[in-house]
């Protein structure tokens, strides 16, 4: 289990919001990507395992972006988002 203080809870409900947005068409591949980690980092995680986890998420993200720029269908990385939402949605319940 994860422990969060306020301000790391909310920065993972905004991490939520940022897929959101870029499903609906509101925000860009390249950004969703870019917003994701800076979210990370102004959260200031302590927790090595959920910083490593949420890294194991990302780096597909990361890499599909760095390959296909801002070509990215959300064809190729729908799993991809589905299995980073769920991790962030477990560590805020609890799980």
């Amino acid at each position: 289990m994860v422990v969060l203080n306020e301000h790391q809870s909310r920065l993972l409900h905004d991490m939520l919001q940022l897929f959101e947005q870029f499903q609906l068409g509101k925000l860009n591949y390249y950004d969703l990507v870019g917003a994701l980690e800076g979210a990370l980092d102004a959260g200031e995680f302590r927790n090595e395992g959920f910083v490593a986890r949420w890294y194991d998420f990302w780096t597909p993200l990361e890499s599909a972006r760095a390959q296909q720029e801002s070509g990215v269908r959300v064809e190729d990385i729908g799993g991809y988002v589905a299995n980073m939402k769920a991790y962030l949605e477990g560590v805020l319940d609890g799980r």
